[in-house]
């Protein structure tokens, strides 16, 4: 079987930087299995177009650029199965191509349940206060709803699941393997304990509050007797929560010996407390985290989840005790092996999710595009539509907007030649771009119906694409656009513009939506009202609309490869006003959302951004 095996071992998703599925990979390697073990996207060679976002600022939008850039990659390794960590998202790009029908339709896609982005995000004063986490929660949400089953270690580890989405009905239980060394051992042998060592970042929600606590309850039970405290991690030298000068402060009357180790190198971190007479700690939220530590090394590693009631210093108290008071550490419990046997043999061979997907349109494909005033562009518009996909006809409404080029009926025509499907929509002055698309919907003959401005033109594929992705069960399809600067139809790419499609909070602040060159089912479009009309023209026309289809619940997909080529004058949008509103934009999405937004995660952003204007 092929598989892959997909982490994230950044130093927040991994502060030990160790691939968790390592031990998995050597076990079905030896199995016979065919295994990719990847961390996280392949680094960019150079060869692709660049990745554009509408954000368009690199580190918030890693989560999706990392996603997209996965789905690339393992699109030509004819893979059975993927197996992917729940938080940052990563299998979006994957799952988001086999929803819309582009990739991976014979492959299953299962989540490693470890904790959410949104739930870390809440509790910790480590992560960046920028959008990443709000994006890596709408692309958690959507990997939620589309993978075919989730593996928990333990029931402790879906608490933060529940809060982000209904998860797939299909649960495994299974536990990591320990990786083997090169002796084969999991654990060295017990020696004398001279130094305790804290591991991770002096910040709140590591457990290094009730590090603290713990060890002032050993101090005076005697069980410290002389050993010494150390902080290894990063530590902030001055800040408004967990820094250096706070613990300077704080063991002002500590009656033992402790000393701070600023170290944010994982392997220096791996290599400092594996040495002799050393007793690592940590407090994680996955308990397959500091697998380093496990493989050699003693260690106490817990999981800030409450256990029966017991508070987090109770329970880390009495594992130092333990370890402290006893004369040999036992080796950590492994994994059955045969778990993983039985588990991808019955993940490789599950049935595609019961009622995932919907009845087909019926049918043929119509295709409104949008005209004014611009001919010569027109016509590469019109000579990227065929006049049937497979066995369905293609209707052409173009939807002429008041241009005052005479006779242009006519003209259209010629530039069209002969079309079986061909129709024009005249307008005797120009409308808002909104009347405009929502007369196409009501005058298309199909239910399937795509949107195209005339400036713009479908890849080879793209029509076929678009109209595939709503076929399968989506009530809209946005597309990634292959972006041109302004010239000849044929003009090279200079970049890619990716979306999530169903954006979740994150569209609150900037269009991660789509663009209205998109599919749409007539049906499900129409009960929303088609594109946002309040009588006058306004501001980004696609985002507002998307927001408020997402509000109502439509299932918004986001094509991985291209369908548009997509022109880019930057010298014309500087010109127009509804370009530079982006705080009129903002405003209409919040009112389309209509309160559908998790408002914890917002007010949570927003707390962060406001402290750094302290």
């Amino acid at each position: 079987m092929r598989i892959a095996l997909i982490d994230r071992p950044s130093p927040q998703d991994r502060p030990d930087g160790v691939n968790r599925f390592t031990g998995v990979t050597q076990f079905l390697r030896a199995q016979g299995h065919e295994v990719f073990l990847l961390n996280g996207a392949p680094a960019d060679d150079g060869r692709a177009p660049p990745i554009l976002t509408g954000l368009n600022r690199a580190v918030a939008a890693s989560p999706l650029t990392e996603a997209y850039a996965l789905a690339q990659h393992l699109a030509d390794l004819s893979l059975e199965l993927v197996i992917a960590p729940l938080r940052g998202g990563i299998a979006q790009g994957v799952l988001m191509a086999r929803a819309c029908g582009e990739a991976f339709t014979t492959t299953r896609v299962a989540l490693w349940c470890d904790t959410s982005s949104r739930s870390r995000f809440l509790r910790a004063d480590d992560v960046s206060t920028g959008l990443a986490p709000l994006i890596a929660d709408a692309l958690e949400r959507q990997t939620l709803s589309l993978a075919d089953a989730l593996i928990v270690p333990d029931e402790a580890s879906i608490a933060s699941v529940n809060a982000l989405a209904p998860y797939a009905d299909i649960t495994f239980r299974a536990s990591l393997p320990i990786p083997q060394t090169d002796s084969g051992l999991s654990v060295s042998p017990p020696r004398d304990i001279e130094e305790i060592v804290f591991m991770g970042p002096l910040q709140r929600h590591t457990g290094v509050i009730e590090f603290i606590e713990v060890a002032h309850r050993l101090w005076t039970k005697g069980l410290l007797a002389g050993r010494t405290i150390t902080f290894l991690g990063p530590a902030r030298p001055v800040a408004l929560g967990i820094s250096k000068e706070w613990l300077g402060l704080r063991a002002g009357n500590w009656p033992f010996t402790f000393k701070i180790m600023d170290e944010a190198d994982p392997e220096q971190q791996r290599r400092y407390v594996g040495e002799v007479g050393r007793l690592g700690v940590a407090i994680v939220d996955d308990p397959d985290e500091f697998l380093s530590i496990r493989c050699g090394g003693r260690h106490v590693i817990l999981q800030r989840m409450p256990d029966a009631g017991r508070s987090l210093s109770d329970r880390l108290e009495l594992a130092l005790h333990t370890a402290l008071d006893s004369t040999r550490i036992p080796p950590p419990a492994k994994a059955a092996p045969l778990e993983w046997a039985g588990l991808v043999t019955n993940l490789a061979t599950l049935p595609r999710p019961a009622g995932a997907l919907r009845p087909p349109p019926k049918a043929g494909v119509t295709i409104c595009v949008l005209h004014h005033n611009r001919l010569t562009q027109l016509a590469a518009a019109l000579a990227s539509i065929p006049d049937i996909i497979g066995e369905n006809p293609v209707e052409i409404l173009v939807l002429e907007n008041g241009s005052d080029i005479d006779g242009v009926e006519d003209e259209i025509r010629k530039l069209a030649g002969p079309r079986p499907l061909l129709r024009i929509v005249g307008f005797q002055r120009p409308v808002r771009q909104a009347f405009a698309l929502n007369r196409g919907l009501i005058e298309a003959r199909f239910e399937t119906i795509l949107f195209l401005d005339d400036d713009n033109y479908f890849t080879p594929t793209g029509v076929a694409q678009l109209a595939r992705a709503v076929a399968g069960g989506l009530d809209i399809a946005v597309t990634a656009l292959d972006v041109f600067d302004d010239g000849a139809a044929g003009a090279p790419t200079v970049g890619r513009l990716i979306f999530l499609g169903a954006a979740f909070s994150a569209g609150l602040f900037f269009n991660a939506f789509g663009d209205t060159a998109m599919a749409v089912r007539r049906d499900s479009f129409l009960r929303l009202g088609g594109f946002e009309d309040p009588g006058f023209d306004y501001p980004s026309l696609d985002w507002v609309t998307l927001a408020k289809a997402q509000a109502a619940g439509l299932r918004i997909g986001a094509l991985q490869w291209p369908a548009v080529r997509y022109r880019r004058n930057t010298a014309r949008a500087d010109m127009v006003a509804n370009k530079l509103d982006q705080e009129g934009a903002r405003s209409l999405v919040f009112e389309a959302y209509g309160g559908a937004f998790d408002a914890e995660l917002v007010a949570r952003y927003a707390q962060k951004q406001h402290i750094e204007d302290l």
